[in-house]
């Protein structure tokens, strides 16, 4: 087999991919080569921007020629032809006897819009944090991505108040940070506020 790569917290489609997601049409994604997520729990991105939070179910793998044609459709393709046809754009060069990892994929919150009524738009602060880091790298302060990565790392933010400010009692700042985040996201159009 070959070498093994791996999938982090996200996934990134293309654009074009991104309706088939969030109406369940796609529910799997075909990558080249051997990919091991190291995840369960996941941010899909399709068109640059999140859009949906997803677990992955199963991960198996095959060789390209022998993909059937229920799972080019459960990729979102009407045929084994198709499927392979976007395959070889994607991937010049992929050969038949390839092997190539079927990654089953569950949506289980929708990103595509997020609800500014409610604390973090209704978002975990974990995934608003993931998101923010992956987006804002441009607008974030060195102390504002401090807290964000930790945040990450903990899940939880009277945790990241005690081990980034030192004090549980700085939880706001975490919660000022997170609110930050998200305004600015929601501003530059990356996540879409429901209507």
């Amino acid at each position: 087999m070959p070498p093994k790569k791996f999938l982090g917290r996200h996934i990134i489609f293309r654009g074009e991919y991104a309706e088939k997601i969030i109406e369940g049409s796609k529910t799997t994604t075909i990558r080249r080569g051997i990919v091991r997520p190291r995840y369960r729990q996941v941010v899909i991105h399709a068109g640059s921007r999140p859009i949906a939070l997803a677990r992955v179910e199963y991960v198996y793998y095959k060789r390209l020629r022998d993909i059937s044609e229920s799972e080019a459709r459960r990729d979102g393709f009407e045929s084994r032809a198709e499927l392979v046809s976007e395959l070889r754009k994607i991937y010049p060069g992929i050969r038949d006897d390839e092997y190539v990892t079927v990654i089953g994929l569950r949506v289980v919150k929708r990103l595509d819009s997020v609800d500014t009524g409610k604390p973090f738009g209704g978002l975990e602060p974990v995934v608003l944090a993931r998101i923010a880091l992956r987006y804002l790298s441009d607008v974030l302060t060195d102390s504002e991505a401090k807290v964000l990565f930790d945040l990450t790392r903990t899940g939880d933010i009277d945790l990241t108040a005690i081990r980034v400010l030192g004090d549980v009692s700085k939880r706001g700042a975490v919660v000022d940070v997170l609110n930050r985040a998200l305004r600015i996201l929601v501003e530059r159009g990356i996540l879409q506020e429901k209507g």
